[in-house]
């Protein structure tokens, strides 16, 4: 069922879907085997793409349309699955116009506040309720690192001790941990497939993973189905050396320099998540001057690890990263990363290099879907409800992150690139906002920016402020449509 959203304008004006990166165009394919569901999906993301980040009563444009809405998500042919379907389908095919991108994995928890028990949910951390998501975001693979979508989305909830606890408390041994039913390690074996599924063929993948994904049954699955992948590793792994058996730490120390780099490292806030550990600690935004070993190496089977199934070794390259100079009091840049990539040459290292460090737009992402969307401040009664909700707000947060993207990689671009004609002119006529006759990308997003309270002297904006001043122009562009013309959404 395709829905076609309308508005009708003025004839010197011109014809828009009221939000300014067509969100709705991400569901109009939606399979919820009802038309009128399909329909009030379509109205949902219009009036949630207005302000993402506001509560859903505050968001629904009337009283029967928020109950339309707790209708749709409490309706039981409407899941997590089939409402995020169109946005996997698109952003295929947005991979699909490249020879290769990077799919970047990684595992969040959304936790929700309030004393009342909801149904579904489970323990995050030692006294929160929530669930885990593991999502697997598609990245342009030329250097760029733009945002094309989410190709994959696991979630589960956690009642008791998860196995990795358990192994800590003694209550299972490595072997039996290794084996145990509900392991939550599956997740980054299993992504990877979703996404080679979703893709099939249609482009090359490059599955990128930070130290949670260093697993050697995961990384022999990889290898034997060449997969590419970059990971960074999280221990010192024995290897195969010339001396024999040694730690990877040992056989890098020899290894030659094949490149040197200066690269900007990004400002990090402390995590509160439960995963926190050493390298989610908080540090300034700096530069850093990095030296790059490379070379071909071959990675032994665990002790501990006796399954015929399991190969003793496996051949793969490595890539060690340390920084040089670190300032006094911040943990230094120190990555070793193991890769299905050539190492042979300077540009080839400085590339496996390049594409973990894209794995952090996914860090930015979870953030436009937490604090842009505010996500887990959405007051829903249930673990099902959420599931839709999130359903709908995996291509929302999409759109901010590009929006953030095209003002960072492109900001000399035109401003149409990101916001409709009728948001300019809404922006123009506005008196807090300055915008030239031709206006940047960059300078759209500070104009936006301003509307939520930004201060140019404070930098970037931050996903909070943006979403703000996001929220600001959407419905000022609402209200401009309305003036002009009457709304309307037909069914084709």
């Amino acid at each position: 069922m395709l829905i076609r959203c309308e508005l009708l304008v003025r004839p010197e004006g011109m014809t828009q879907a009221i939000g300014a990166m067509s969100s709705c165009s991400e569901f109009e394919h939606a399979d919820l085997k009802d038309a009128r569901l399909t329909a009030r999906l379509c109205r949902v993301v219009q009036a949630l793409s207005v302000n993402p980040a506001a509560s859903f009563p505050k968001a629904m444009p009337s009283e029967a349309e928020l109950e339309g809405f707790y209708r749709l998500v409490r309706n039981d042919k409407v899941n997590f699955d089939n409402v995020v379907a169109p946005h996997v389908d698109a952003t295929v095919q947005r991979a699909s116009a490249h020879d290769a991108v990077l799919v970047a994995h990684d595992t969040t928890e959304f936790r929700f506040k309030g004393e009342t028990e909801r149904a579904g949910l489970g323990r995050v951390g030692q006294s929160g309720q929530g669930f885990f998501g593991h999502l697997s975001l598609v990245l342009a693979g030329d250097g760029s690192r733009e945002p094309l979508g989410v190709v994959a989305t696991q979630t589960w909830t956690r009642k008791g001790k998860s196995v990795t606890q358990r192994r800590y408390d003694g209550e299972l041994k490595n072997q039996q941990a290794r084996t145990a039913p509900g392991r939550e390690s599956k997740r980054w074996a299993k992504g990877v497939e979703m996404a080679e599924a979703a893709v099939a063929g249609r482009t090359q993948l490059i599955h990128v993973m930070d130290s949670e994904g260093d697993n050697y049954e995961l990384m022999t699955a990889l290898v034997r189905k060449q997969r590419r992948f970059v990971i960074r590793l999280g221990q010192d792994r024995l290897v195969e050396g010339v001396e024999g058996k040694q730690k990877v730490s040992k056989f890098l120390a020899s290894a030659a320099v094949a490149a040197q780099r200066r690269v900007s490292v990004s400002r990090r806030a402390a995590s509160v998540s439960s995963h926190k550990g050493r390298r989610r600690a908080p540090r300034p935004e700096r530069e850093a001057s990095l030296a790059i070993h490379a070379s071909a190496l071959v990675v032994c089977r665990p002790k501990n690890e006796s399954r015929r199934t399991i190969p003793k070794t496996l051949p793969m390259n490595v890539v060690y990263v340390r920084e040089l100079e670190p300032p006094e009091g911040q943990e230094p840049i120190d990555w070793t990363l193991v890769t299905s990539e050539p190492v042979d040459s300077e540009e080839q290292v400085l590339r496996v290099v390049d594409h973990y460090r894209a794995r952090w737009v996914i860090e930015e992402y979870f953030k436009a879907l937490k604090t842009g969307c505010s996500f887990e401040k959405r007051q829903l009664e249930s673990c099902a409800t959420l599931h839709v909700a999130l359903g709908i707000f995996v291509p929302l947060a999409w759109n901010l992150l590009r929006l953030r993207f095209l003002s960072r990689a492109a900001p000399d671009a035109p401003a149409a690139t990101v916001l409709t004609a009728t948001q300019l002119v809404v922006l123009r006529a506005h008196p807090h906002v300055k915008l030239t006759d031709e206006p940047t990308v960059r300078e759209a997003l500070l104009a936006v920016a301003k509307l939520g309270g930004h201060i140019r002297n404070n930098g970037d904006p931050g996903w909070l402020v943006l979403g703000r001043g996001y929220d600001e122009l959407l419905t000022l562009e609402v209200g401009f449509c309305l003036a002009s013309a009457q709304p309307e959404c037909s069914v084709v």
